[in-house]
């Protein structure tokens, strides 16, 4: 009796956490809440400090370089934005119930998952194709165990995120990678390559829609196309759409599972609200087939475990039900980060030995840094490099884009994501996270370009 009553309690309370809770919650009184209809834009201009809280971002890279030489880190991808009250608020009102023992998964929690595809992308799912992962990778691992168990090769379409060569490491199984073409500043799948690759081995290919970290939001002629290369081949597609929800103005997000029946039969779609609202600690994301015979393969023959927080399910539910204006503000402000990094990378005389250009999604700027690896990552360099890190019992590999990285913290304090780690073509990259205040993104920029300067 009283796990049902807690359960509509729950239910009742993320339904009108929107109106009076979140307004108390965020201070406003009686005043509508934070993503109703006020007409004001959410501010991300605050500096929060993340310091002290065991935060990979911050307090790692400070743990490794010194509080001295990080000013900004910019590699991690999660935001220096405080998430929606209505999370907060959710999470506050589960905790007064004092017993966290086993629960089952709300169906509301499900139904969030449904309307916000259903009304944000057109997409038509049922609760019966849902399973829940306390990540995108613990689901990815169970997949690929599951649908290729002679452990064979996992396609990747380079550059791509670098956490998919773990997983396929984690399952066993041989990474082939797939690079793609850089045609007018924009990458473009290779699927004649793609196809010369494809062999009784191959069983899956990891898809990055959109894609991390060089920004393409992929047509539905261009997942068509690859589509149909898997199909004659009977490769499964396992579709990593975390970024979704993170398209530039005038760019479109297609989700895999809608461009075709045939196409959502032969795949498998990965989500979560870690990216989207900055849940990244809440250990909650999904995935979703309409294919039985896949998710069987997933479930039974991976092995795949579907527990997840409770506290990261109620802050799913409450972003999806409340967060849509906050989303739309998120983006609206990182419309305009993405602006005036493009225009200070190309002024004229400006950033020397970096290139940039806008991306269509997600919140990463892939940067080419090729012109300034001429200068400072030669191979004197990474044999010093290389000297230093064994010296104190670090016996990793040195390559180039590490010893960007270093110098960007030496000389920048602004702490960058290495290149190499993201496959064939990321050679000379750099990848930054420009979610942070404006004028955090600006400091950034301007010590980049008086060390540059000075080289």
């Amino acid at each position: 009796m009283m796990n049902r009553k807690l359960s509509q309690s729950r239910r009742n309370f993320i339904k009108t956490a929107g109106f009076t809770t979140i307004a108390a919650a965020s201070g406003l009184g009686g005043q509508i809440g934070f993503a109703q209809s006020t007409g004001r834009r959410s501010s991300f201009d605050q500096e929060y400090n993340r310091i002290g809280v065991n935060s990979i971002k911050w307090d790692a890279a400070i743990k490794r370089y010194g509080r001295d030489k990080i000013k900004q880190p910019m590699g991690i991808a999660d935001m220096d934005f405080k998430v929606h009250p209505a999370i907060t608020t959710a999470i506050k009102k589960r905790a007064e119930y004092e017993i966290y023992g086993y629960e089952t998964v709300d169906d509301g929690y499900y139904q969030s998952i449904i309307d916000w595809n259903k009304e944000r992308y057109g997409l038509d799912l049922k609760k019966e194709w849902i399973r829940n992962s306390s990540a995108l990778k613990p689901g990815i691992v169970s997949a690929l165990r599951g649908l290729n168990p002679v452990k064979g090769k996992v396609i990747l379409q380079t550059p791509t995120y670098s956490g998919f060569r773990g997983a396929i490491n984690q399952a066993g199984m041989t990474i082939e990678m797939n690079p793609m073409k850089k045609v007018n500043g924009r990458w473009h799948m290779d699927l004649e390559d793609l196809e010369n690759r494809l062999d009784y081995q191959t069983k899956c290919l990891i898809l990055c829609n959109p894609n991390n970290p060089s920004g393409e939001c992929w047509s539905a002629d261009e997942l068509r196309a690859l589509g149909d290369v898997c199909m004659r081949h009977g490769v499964t597609i396992l579709s990593d759409e975390i970024w979704c929800d993170f398209v530039r103005d005038g760019g479109r997000y297609t989700p895999y599972a809608s461009i075709g029946e045939k196409y959502a039969n032969t795949s498998i779609t990965f989500k979560s609200v870690s990216k989207s609202f900055n849940q990244a600690s809440l250990k909650v994301a999904y995935f979703f087939t309409r294919n039985e015979d896949l998710m069987n393969a997933t479930m039974i023959g991976g092995g795949h475990e579907t527990g997840t927080n409770v506290f990261g399910q109620i802050a799913a539910e409450a972003a999806y039900r409340e967060g849509a204006q906050w989303l739309n503000d998120v983006n609206a402000y990182l419309d305009e980060n993405f602006a005036y990094l493009v225009d200070y990378i190309n002024r004229p005389g400006e950033m020397p030995g970096i290139k940039y250009s806008r991306p269509e999604g997600t919140y990463v700027a892939w940067l080419d840094c090729n012109g300034l690896k001429e200068k400072i990552a030669t191979p004197d360099h990474v044999r010093a490099l290389h000297d230093k890190w064994k010296a104190e019992g670090n016996h990793r590999r040195v390559t180039p884009e590490m010893v960007m990285g270093e110098w960007f913290v030496e000389n920048t304090g602004v702490q960058l994501n290495a290149g190499d780690s993201y496959g064939i073509g990321a050679e000379g990259f750099m990848r930054m996270n420009i979610t942070v205040p404006r004028h955090q993104l600006k400091a950034a920029l301007e010590s980049i370009n008086t060390a540059l300067k000075a080289l």
